[in-house]
């Protein structure tokens, strides 16, 4: 009996992960960029998105970016903030996910900036699309 339990016990990471991907629902980050006119980064939103999906593993069609011009802002020139849903993985590496979105950032000319995530309690987000079928459910 032993022989055959240690490698079951190696399995079940695989079957958590496998059972949690096949019963929770996408996550859906919402990321918001502003900065005056003069700041504006140069990358176009879908850029930022596929980077957001890949970052936070999620689905293309979950996840919303905006980018909003200000007429002014104080201290930082470059303001992120991202909303996501909380679950305890995510909050587990918040800080990382953090620093990597601001090398990418930099990456791409934007010199100083600061970045801001909320991490809420899934079952409180509510989300409805209308028109066009949208690509992952909400």
């Amino acid at each position: 009996l032993r022989a055959t339990a240690t490698p079951l016990i190696l399995l079940l990471p695989l079957l958590l992960h496998y059972l949690y991907r096949n019963t929770h629902p996408p996550t859906m980050p919402l990321v918001e960029v502003f900065a005056k006119k003069e700041n504006l980064p140069t990358f176009k939103a879908v850029e930022l998105e596929e980077y957001i999906i890949t970052l936070f593993g999620t689905q293309k069609g979950v996840v919303q970016v905006m980018v909003t011009a200000v007429e002014d802002l104080s201290p930082a020139p470059f303001y992120v903030s991202i909303r996501a849903k909380g679950f305890p993985e995510r909050a587990k590496k918040a800080d990382q996910l953090l620093e990597d979105l601001g090398k990418w950032l930099e990456q791409r000319g934007v010199a100083q900036g600061k970045l801001r995530m909320e991490l809420y309690e899934p079952s409180l987000q509510s989300a409805k699309a209308w028109g066009v079928k949208p690509a992952a459910k909400l």
